[in-house]
């Protein structure tokens, strides 16, 4: 009898272990601001921004602040944290797994872009240097806000964007994050994550053989929809030449899950890059 006892016991154990494991529950697929760090206005501008990217790409990308990791799970990392939540919520389209996820924990003093299954291990350097020149820096100085705005503007055009047109995850440091810094309201102005390509500036031309030329543009032809994909094109050239090459691109089609009110079941393998200050 006693071994019996205990045999349930034992079996009882991992199922009270699980049972500490909770995350919160998602009011909107765009901005889950639970920290209270942004006003009105500026979740309103990110929900614009995140909802225009999803209607152009079909990329579906989250912003979520928490006080503390400790109020929903103290026993594990942040990193595997971020990715239950992540799995939890089923952010990103089933088939493409290509979403993003930004969790600021204020309180902890940490955050991560957690990457969807669809992008490969070097997109994980990419995210650590878009954390590193455009969110932490803010943070340091306590402008949360200012480092949510520009850190997810600088994810849409260095990972968001690029990744959903097909290219590879750019190579080298980038641009310097003051110069990132700069730009952001000239790209929150004119609309810049389409029109400004940085990783491009990274490569040789292809026909000069010169660095810091090459300019990509992108111009969609046909909206995807939750019933067809989309279509666009893509100019490369280069400022130092007469270079430049137009190509086709397609823009995947929208899940029906992802008009606003869920996410579309996508999940992530632990991808992505951590930043604390």
């Amino acid at each position: 009898m006693i071994r019996y006892i205990f045999a349930v016991l034992l079996c009882l154990c991992p199922l009270a272990g699980t049972a500490q494991t909770f995350y919160p529950d998602y009011a909107s697929t765009t901005v889950n601001d639970f920290a209270g760090l942004l006003t009105a206005e500026q979740r309103t501008q990110l929900d614009r921004s995140l909802s225009k990217l999803r209607d152009e790409t079909g990329v579906e990308m989250t912003v979520v602040t928490l006080t503390r990791q400790a109020t929903y799970n103290p026993d594990v990392t942040m990193e595997a944290f971020a990715t239950g939540l992540f799995n939890h919520w089923g952010v990103g389209d089933a088939t493409r797994n290509d979403g993003i996820m930004v969790l600021v924990l204020y309180q902890d003093r940490a955050m991560r872009i957690e990457l969807g299954k669809g992008y490969s291990g070097a997109w994980d350097g990419v995210a650590k240097t878009v954390i590193d020149r455009s969110f932490l820096p803010k943070f340091r100085d306590n402008y949360y806000a200012t480092g949510i705005l520009e850190g997810v503007q600088d994810t849409i055009d260095t990972i968001a964007v690029p990744h959903s047109a097909g290219e590879d995850a750019p190579k080298g440091k980038g641009a310097p994050w003051w110069l990132a810094v700069l730009a952001v309201p000239f790209i929150w102005l004119f609309g810049g994550n389409w029109i400004k390509d940085r990783a491009m500036r990274l490569r040789s031309c292809p026909q000069c053989g010169q660095t810091g030329g090459l300019r990509a543009t992108r111009r969609v032809l046909q909206r995807a929809t939750t019933s067809a994909s989309g279509s666009g094109e893509r100019t490369k050239y280069c400022t130092n030449c007469d270079y430049r090459m137009v190509s086709a691109y397609s823009i995947s089609r929208i899940s029906k899950s992802s008009s606003g009110s869920s996410f579309g079941g996508g999940s992530s393998g632990g991808g992505g890059a951590s930043g604390r200050w």
